[in-house]
């Protein structure tokens, strides 16, 4: 059994949590979320408490619909029946101590839909994956090594030397577009890219073409502007 041992007396300088994922996409999703992390808890004590029991707690506490993604925490590999937490916490939000001590910690997320808040895998909390298409021609263009112009002025009769081609270089590590796609998973949530089968990345040297979740291709246009400015 794995336990989270937690002592605060105040949690009002813990960093705020994060907005929630595009997986709150509607307006009573987000109202939700914003009520959860208005409403606080005066005082929060638990021994050895598993996460079932915790969830029963918070039910009671907050009057709000908690409930636990079985399946898709089974997904993910991760063992939530076997964590257990004991702390002590004083004025708290709910959604911060959701998210930011349950949670997160473990490699678990919260998803809300409707009036129900999900305990889930990081995957799901993503949302629903959606296909894109990225030009890359801008990154996997062929870098050549040529020899400039003679600038200086030359003489009556001057036979110039023989012409040099240009020689292409060879140490290049983004001229193909599997390097690209690899770059960029390893930049935007490496862990998250092999641990499901609904994300991917299709590539040619011309352009990717990319499934994950909107919130994973908000980023992906930034991204692929700083690999760009490496060449």
């Amino acid at each position: 059994m794995r336990t989270l041992a937690i002592t605060v007396l105040a949690l009002a300088c813990l960093i705020p949590a994060a907005a929630l994922t595009s997986s709150a996409s509607t307006a009573k999703d987000r109202a939700l979320v914003l009520r959860l992390k208005k409403q606080r808890l005066t005082k929060i004590e638990f021994k050895e408490t598993n996460l079932k029991g915790i969830v029963k707690w918070l039910r009671v506490a907050t009057s709000k619909n908690i409930m636990i993604k079985k399946t898709a925490l089974a997904k993910a590999g991760v063992d939530w029946e076997d964590l257990t937490w004991t702390l002590s916490l004083k004025k708290v939000s709910v959604w911060t101590f959701m998210n930011e001590v349950i949670a997160k910690p473990h490699d678990m997320a919260l998803k809300v839909k409707g009036n129900i808040v999900f305990i889930t895998s990081k995957v799901d909390g993503y949302g629903k994956p959606v296909t894109k298409m990225y030009g890359i021609t801008h990154i996997t263009w062929t870098k050549t090594d040529f020899i400039g112009p003679d600038i200086n002025l030359n003489p009556s009769g001057f036979v110039a030397e023989e012409y040099t081609p240009e020689v292409i270089r060879e140490d290049d590590p983004l001229n193909n577009g599997d390097a690209v796609a690899e770059l960029l998973k390893d930049i935007l949530h490496p862990k998250l890219w092999e641990a499901n089968d609904t994300w991917s990345i299709r590539a040619t040297d011309r352009y990717l073409v990319i499934r994950a979740p909107a919130e994973v291709h908000n980023r992906i246009p930034r991204v692929l502007g700083k690999i760009a400015s490496m060449k």
